[in-house]
């Protein structure tokens, strides 16, 4: 819980360095603490970092997606489907929200509807197609990259082709060729990658 949550449960500063002497709780990252024998998330301080884009109000009663979604590399790792360049923390909020970057927190703005995100591992995190679409619109990797994201995507079973077409056609309505055409282009250029490497073995 946040320091906020906590004060909100008469849990005052004071209170709760005494529980964290007695190893009570612990400290996720400043502002987020945990109580040692609780329930360990999978992404304890990505998920802290969320609890502070709303640090009053509990996870539970959130209205999403207006507090926050796990988004772009955060999400590519959230989903390991890749790795990604970046802090750990990365979220896309609405335009009006008031977080702000910092060193190890990115934050985008956009609007999103219920179909562009999903709940993982207890966090809020946009869809495969929306992923995809947000890191091929930041320049995030190259192509090859976005294509082993895809095709990650694809192989678990995350994701229909469908799904990263539209998502893809969706967010660059302006870009040249359908989202069927595009993601085929990212699909290619994975086997173009792996049909040259196996070329260079066989020299």
């Amino acid at each position: 819980m946040t320091e906020q949550q906590a004060a909100a449960c008469k849990a005052s500063p004071a209170v709760l360095h005494e529980f964290l002497d007695a190893r009570v709780i612990e400290t996720v990252i400043p502002g987020v603490v945990r109580l040692r024998g609780g329930t360990r998330p999978p992404f304890p301080q990505l998920y802290a970092h969320w609890l502070l884009l709303a640090p009053d109000e509990p996870a539970w009663e959130r209205p999403l997606p207006a507090t926050g979604v796990v988004s772009h590399g955060a999400a590519v790792r959230v989903y390991a489907v890749g790795s990604l360049p970046g802090p750990a923390a990365e979220f896309t909020v609405p335009p009006h929200h008031t977080a702000a970057s910092s060193h190890n927190v990115l934050i985008h703005r956009a609007e999103l509807g219920p179909q562009d995100y999903r709940d993982v591992a207890g966090l809020p995190v946009t869809s495969p197609g929306r992923t995809l679409a947000d890191i091929a619109a930041a320049g995030s990797t190259d192509l090859e990259g976005l294509g082993r994201i895809a095709t990650n995507f694809l192989q678990r079973q995350l994701a229909t082709r469908d799904e990263l077409a539209q998502a893809l056609e969706a967010l660059e309505p302006g870009t040249a060729g359908t989202g069927a055409e595009r993601l085929s282009y990212l699909l290619a250029s994975v086997d173009g990658a792996e049909a040259a490497t196996d070329s260079g073995r066989g020299a």
